[in-house]
């Protein structure tokens, strides 16, 4: 993405269009093409690890100075009158005025945000990434042309959650040392390190009343609402021609000891800030590449073994030397982008969240992630998501969730065992894992089928008629409430059922237990029969949702179509 000055010059338009960069721990960094953040849910360091995402820096003002005087780069709309904690005093020039929009000339995504500045003829670019693994970004300010300027950086600190009023008290106590300063932010957030190849003056100063509008996906209608950020100090460096100025943020004060062990800096580690964050530069480049690499390999062979499936004129689709996926191919590119954003590590566990930043982790949709995983032949995290959820199992069932503060497993109906079944099988067909089949997916699995069977906690348990029962809880939402309490045969579990038992029955073949697939299999068959009988409404030519005591659901739900579509067919 490239955006020049017609879009920059445009408030509305620049301030509208977003960026977002992952770490890959659940924490991230984002903005506005603009430079600046306007909803309360973006900011440059999103720290994520601990589970518990925070905010802790909300942004960055930037000024040049030099012979032709100062020059504003910051773009953020004017805020309330800074203070020192006493009386208002004047606006600070880091309180976020908006000349620099006017001179932006130029942002795109190359893989990540650059911007360009034109400061009365020296063009300054800045560059942000995010450190893959740890709360950390890293800022590169590079002089391209024109006189030598200094350049000050004025960090906005807070410690919230993103999308959260204003939370943890700020104290803002500093420690510094050459190269390196450490800001206490709030009792119970982590610090925030910042490292710098310039000097940082304190300052303690307060900027009140920065605009914070919600997120557009929070519920409720929430109305824009104001908090206070802190800037600690400012970083200032000199840019002229050949020099760099760079600062890295960081939720864990041990990142670059952490980085060496990696041998992410290379061997020997380097001596000076300007090349670990080259060094880093060029890790996470490569990094992206590979991810994007793999994925267009392994969206073609799976597209070859589709073909070669097939047979007849396919087959020899399948045979061909090009690649039937393009290196530029959009929709592999995109989902391969959207993996990569929702994957976080949780503990030992790896795991997808809905969103970022402070996406909740759904065991349904991660479970659904794992297969579009599969497809793309990542075969090792996928094992590991699965591993994951296979240690969670409790009496039959997996976790719906995770809780937010704390971690625990949340349990709910059996959608989330079911997914688990499907994306089991999928994984142990594509890879070919047979020891992980054998030693750890297959009884897992069984023990999940049986305590189904038998029953389990909230309402599910398999009816007389071999269709499984669960709770109101498992209806579509507006339908639960209506219909109250008592036992429902869910059209989409009941589907998902069918092919845990075809799942179960192949993976049994695939071990050479010939009584077991037998079993399933005769299983899947009558319960098909017992599914079309019960759910099929000929009338109106559909599925009812869900059957209780008090008849038929005539509703249809998006869950019924992802259920009906995987093979091998339910319906006719």
């Amino acid at each position: 993405m490239r955006l020049g000055q017609d879009v920059l010059s445009d408030p509305a338009r620049a301030l509208a269009a977003e960026w977002l960069l992952p770490n890959g721990v659940g924490g991230s960094s984002s903005g506005t093409v603009a430079g600046t953040v306007t909803r309360d849910t973006q900011g440059l360091l999103v720290a994520g690890a601990s589970g518990r995402p925070l905010v802790l820096l909300l942004r960055l003002d930037e000024r040049a100075s030099g012979e032709l005087g100062a020059f504003d780069l910051a773009c953020a709309p004017a805020a309330g009158p800074a203070s020192t904690g006493g009386a208002p005093r004047r606006e600070a020039p880091w309180s976020g005025r908006a000349q620099g929009r006017a001179r932006l000339e130029e942002f795109r995504l190359d893989p990540w945000p650059v911007w360009l500045w034109n400061a009365a003829g020296t063009l300054i670019e800045k560059t942000l990434f995010t450190i893959s693994g740890h709360d950390a970004i890293a800022i590169a300010y590079r002089h391209l042309a024109g006189p030598p300027v200094h350049l000050a950086a004025s960090p906005l600190c807070v410690a919230r959650g993103p999308g959260a009023p204003p939370g943890l008290p700020v104290s803002g106590a500093i420690q510094g040392m050459p190269g390196r300063v450490r800001i206490e932010l709030a009792a119970g957030a982590p610090s925030l390190s910042l490292w710098h190849n310039g000097t940082f003056l304190p300052a303690r100063v307060w900027v009140r009343g920065l605009a914070c509008e919600p997120d557009p996906r929070a519920r409720g209608g929430a109305a824009p609402r104001h908090e206070d950020a802190l800037v600690p100090g400012h970083a200032e460096g000199l840019l002229a021609p050949g020099r760099f100025f760079h600062l890295v943020f960081a939720a864990e004060d041990g990142l670059f000891r952490a980085l060496a062990a990696e041998e992410r800096l290379g061997v020997p580690p380097p001596r000076t800030l300007a090349d670990c964050v080259a060094a880093l530069e060029e890790s996470e480049r490569d990094r992206l590449a590979r991810w994007r690499r793999g994925a267009l390999d392994g969206a073609d062979f799976t597209t070859r073994q589709a073909a070669a499936a097939h047979g007849g004129s396919a087959a020899e689709i399948a045979r061909r030397r090009e690649p039937l996926v393009r290196g530029d191919d959009a929709t592999v590119l995109r989902l391969a982008c959207a993996l990569r954003g929702g994957l976080v590590r949780r503990g030992s566990r790896r795991t997808f969240v809905s969103s970022l930043p402070g996406g909740a982790e759904r065991g349904v949709e991660v479970l659904q992630s794992v297969q579009t995983l599969i497809t793309l032949r990542g075969f090792d995290l996928a094992r590991d998501i699965l591993r994951g959820y296979l240690e969670y199992l409790d009496e039959g069932l997996a976790p719906v969730g995770f809780d937010a503060a704390d971690g625990r497993p949340l349990y709910g109906g059996p959608a989330t065992s079911l997914w688990l079944v499907a994306a089991g099988d999928l994984y142990a067909r594509r890879s070919g894992d047979r020891a992980f089949l054998g030693d750890v997916l297959h009884p897992a699995l069984e023990g999940v089928m049986q305590a189904l069977r038998q029953g389990t906690r909230h309402g599910v348990r398999t009816a007389p008629d071999g269709l499984l029962v669960s709770g109101a809880a498992d209806l579509p939402k507006d339908e639960g409430a209506a219909r109250g309490g008592g036992e429902w045969k869910v059209a989409d579990l009941n589907a998902l059922w069918y092919h845990a038992l075809v799942a179960m029955a192949q993976l049994s073949r695939q071990l050479a237990r010939r009584e077991h697939a037998a079993f399933y299999l005769a299983w899947a068959h009558e319960h098909q029969k017992r599914f079309l009988e019960t759910f099929w409404d000929a009338e109106r030519a559909c599925l009812h949702d869900a059957i209780g005591e008090s008849g038929p659901l005539h509703t249809l739900s998006p869950s019924q179509l992802l259920a009906v579509s995987l093979p091998p067919a339910l319906l006719a």
